[in-house]
């Protein structure tokens, strides 16, 4: 006796949607899998471009505050010996002097040199309690800005021991890559803490926190949709992550160049403002009665401490954030006239 008809289609409609159904449980989870994986890739990537920002931010901090430390070092040592026995010589020969346009720009009377004995006692102030007490923020100020010309230092004077990034005011507070480099809850160039990222290389959004939970609030399709775009993000976030390394390697290589030059002319420096102190001491403040071998000991002094200016007065940073070019030159330049120390 044939079966009837319809109860064999039901049986048939009903093996196909079973199997379809199955089909369509295989496929989502397969997706659900697809999609944890990429998502733990993601997260891998964010977390090892994050990891790879924050040393690179932590050792262009340090880099910076390094220098700006040694500039204040500087500035309140050697230089403000230097500005307390040279401004004591009387009569200096403008006319007939070697190295005549040296000591016309350095002159006791010149703005130069007031500029830079202002900038010396600030800094004399500024290290009353030992240079180890000073604020990150002031380091890292001192360390990006000029800071004889820029006149800086007044600006810092009021907020030294322990003054961090966010109590500073005016240039110091503006810069966005200062600020994001600093640390500090700044609204800087209206950019806020991003401001930095923006300029160094494009605006980061932690993408490690975006991915996470999406899976499991979507359906399978949907999520490995949202996998697939936080894997794009991820990647995105890793080429903004080195483009931003790059930049802070510039910045933290300079920083070290200058800090090392800066060391080095001091050195010489230091031996010639202890020979001008003894020529002092042991023939007066009359320029006219030095010999010829003492004017010039001098004059190599002044030219010695006009070096040490220009790059206490050379910024790392431009206002828009980025690594300033002239001071590669400033290095180039320092380099070449140290190794003109050496040979002589």
């Amino acid at each position: 006796m044939p079966l009837p008809l319809i109860p064999v289609i039901a049986a048939g409609i009903a093996a196909v949607t079973a199997a379809t159904g199955v089909k369509k449980g295989l496929d989502a989870k397969r997706d659900m899998s697809q999609a944890k994986a990429l998502n733990a890739s993601s997260q891998d990537i964010a977390k090892e471009s994050e990891e790879f920002l924050l040393k690179a931010k932590i050792k262009t901090n340090d880099a910076i505050k390094k220098l700006g430390q040694e500039k204040i070092h500087v500035l309140s040592s050697s230089i403000n010996d230097f500005v307390i026995h040279f401004e004591k010589i009387k009569n200096i020969n403008l006319k007939s002097s070697t190295g005549i346009e040296e000591l016309k720009d350095l002159h006791p009377s010149s703005e130069n040199f007031k500029q830079l004995k202002k900038a010396s006692y600030e800094a004399k102030q500024i290290t009353v309690n030992g240079l180890a007490a000073i604020g990150s923020g002031a380091l890292l100020a001192y360390g990006t800005y000029s800071v004889v010309m820029g006149g800086l230092g007044g600006l810092l004077v009021t907020a030294t021991t322990g003054a961090t990034l966010s109590s500073l005011t005016g240039v110091a507070a503006s810069n966005a890559t200062l600020a994001w480099l600093g640390g500090g809850a700044l609204s800087a160039s209206g950019f806020g803490m991003a401001g930095g990222m923006v300029v160094l290389g494009g605006l980061v959004v932690g993408p490690a926190l975006a991915i996470g939970g999406v899976i499991f609030a979507s359906q399978a399709k949907s999520a490995l949709n949202d996998a697939y775009g936080n894997y794009d993000k991820a990647k995105a976030f890793k080429r903004q992550a080195y483009n931003i390394g790059t930049a802070l390697k510039g910045i933290y290589t300079r920083a070290n160049q200058l800090t090392e030059l800066l060391i080095a002319l001091n050195r010489h420096f230091i031996d010639h403002v202890i020979n001008l102190e003894r020529i002092i001491d042991e023939y007066g403040v009359d320029w006219t009665d030095y010999t010829a071998k003492q004017q010039q000991d001098i004059y190599k002094c002044v030219q010695l401490a006009q070096t040490i200016k220009v790059i206490l007065d050379s910024p790392l940073l431009n206002q828009e954030g980025q690594l300033d070019e002239v001071s590669m030159k400033i290095v180039e330049q320092g380099n070449q006239y140290l190794r003109s120390l050496a040979q002589v």
